[in-house]
């Protein structure tokens, strides 16, 4: 078992969510009262801080164990967070057993209650640590076993004690029957999500090797190829063309690697803090040689200065594929808009890949042509390395999957939308307060 893991799954199980977080602790803080209240027993005024305090141990060595950042967290730290769960449950369940063994049937009934929440809760953890299982079970059959114990002298009957004890020794059975279920359960779907995982690992690898394989082959092809015509070629000018020709190929390969290098995040990146009104300038004077006169270009600044901390080289690459592509998909003229603006920090962003962007300031930094469009059953597939919808030798098909990898490097991602109308593609980058390396003072 992976205990690293395991300790992040606690951590988030039992302070994850906040609002469920908060019901258990004020309904402990405020039943603790309404029981001191009806009973009047000294007690009840133990149990909630009882409760609290051994919750307290237990969240702290969970957010040591995760603030710690060990790459492995040894088993004995997964068998001491078993303990202090334990130590928790016992802190809980002891007064709910208390509340059941009272004459009073009000006290009866909610005693009773609260111990079927505790069992419907250990059910649902779905512990993946035997030992934490074992105690789960044990600390139950424990509880049922001295409530049962402290009621049967007050039975009239041997069979009414009879039935009383089959009764909890069958709640016991099926009890750790279920955390047991419940255990293997989990562990064969995580078991199942890994092995799918690597599926499709090796299948990524298989499709991006073969992409490589094929593209660098076709290179190679056209370079060695020019050197065969070399041998046979005598006039200056044509030898010169040859050359030239083999020099775009090598050209074209070693920007192929630097695209395989963004995407795997293995390219050095030198952050610098930029203004996106002066990315945006740049960007256009790039392009002008591949914007056609049928273009329009619709150039969109914020009225706000905008500042992201960025690897400005990479960006601008980013930005140029992005626009070549806006070119190619208006072949017969359109419209190319280049913008960018602040993005709400109140809801996630979805992004291309299928994850979200937690919510935070960012600046959208977007290409919009207004092409064709990309057939929507082709959408899930553009990311990807090596596939591409232009002909061949147009395109390699790295471009978006590159600007994918340098945004995550960044810390945004890729948005992508298309319909009949056109293309938007938005890089999404954090916002950053502050003046631009290269001069101009604003705030964000």
């Amino acid at each position: 078992m992976d205990y690293k893991d395991e300790i992040n799954r606690l951590y988030d199980l039992e302070y994850g969510d906040s609002a469920e977080l908060f019901v258990r602790f004020a309904g402990v803080l405020l039943g603790s009262a309404l029981l001191y209240l009806y009973s009047g027993r000294i007690a009840v005024l133990i149990w909630a801080p009882g409760f609290f305090a051994a919750h307290l141990g237990y969240f702290l060595f969970l957010r040591s164990r995760i603030s710690a950042r060990q790459k492995v967290i040894a088993r004995r730290d997964g068998i001491v967070a078993s303990c202090l769960f334990l130590v928790v449950l016992v802190s809980f369940l002891w007064m709910p057993a208390l509340l059941v063994c009272q004459d009073d049937k009000a006290l009866t009934v909610v005693g009773a209650a609260l111990v079927g929440c505790i069992l419907v809760f250990l059910v649902r953890r779905s512990d993946g640590v035997r030992f934490m299982v074992a105690g789960e079970v044990a600390v139950v059959g424990i509880t049922v076993a001295t409530i049962v114990a402290t009621l049967l002298p007050e039975f009239e009957s041997n069979l009414a004690r009879a039935g009383a004890v089959m009764s909890s020794l069958a709640l016991i059975g099926y009890f750790a029957r279920a955390v047991q279920v419940g255990r293997r359960q989990r562990l064969t779907a995580e078991e199942t999500a890994r092995r799918s995982s690597q599926v499709q690992k090796m299948a990524a690898v298989g499709q991006l090797a073969g992409g490589v394989a094929h593209d660098f082959n076709n290179k190679l092809t056209a370079i060695l190829g020019s050197f065969d015509l070399l041998r046979e070629v005598d006039d200056p000018a044509e030898r010169e063309v040859i050359l030239e020709s083999a020099r775009s190929a090598a050209v074209e390969a070693a920007r192929t690697v630097k695209h395989l290098m963004v995407y795997a995040r293995k390219e050095t990146v030198n952050p610098e803090l930029q203004d996106c009104a002066d990315l945006l300038d740049e960007a256009v004077l790039r392009t002008r040689g591949v914007i056609t006169g049928m273009i329009k270009v619709e150039l969109r600044r914020s009225p706000e200065p905008l500042y992201v901390n960025v690897d400005r080289s990479q960006l601008l690459m980013g930005l140029t594929n992005l626009m070549v592509n806006a070119v190619d998909a208006m072949p017969e003229g359109g419209t190319l808009i280049l913008g960018a603006e602040a993005v709400s920090d109140e809801t996630r962003i979805a992004l291309a890949d299928g994850t979200f962007l937690s919510a935070g300031p960012h600046v959208a930094i977007s290409v919009v042509d207004t092409g064709s469009g990309i057939p929507q059953k082709l959408m899930p597939h553009v990311i990807e390395p090596f596939f591409t919808t232009k002909p061949v030798g147009k395109g390699t098909g790295l471009g978006l999957s590159a600007v994918l990898g340098m945004a995550r490097e960044m810390g945004g991602g890729l948005g992508i939308t298309s319909s009949a109308t056109g293309t938007s593609v938005v890089i999404y980058l954090p916002r950053q307060p502050g003046t631009s390396a290269r001069g101009g003072a604003g705030a964000a």
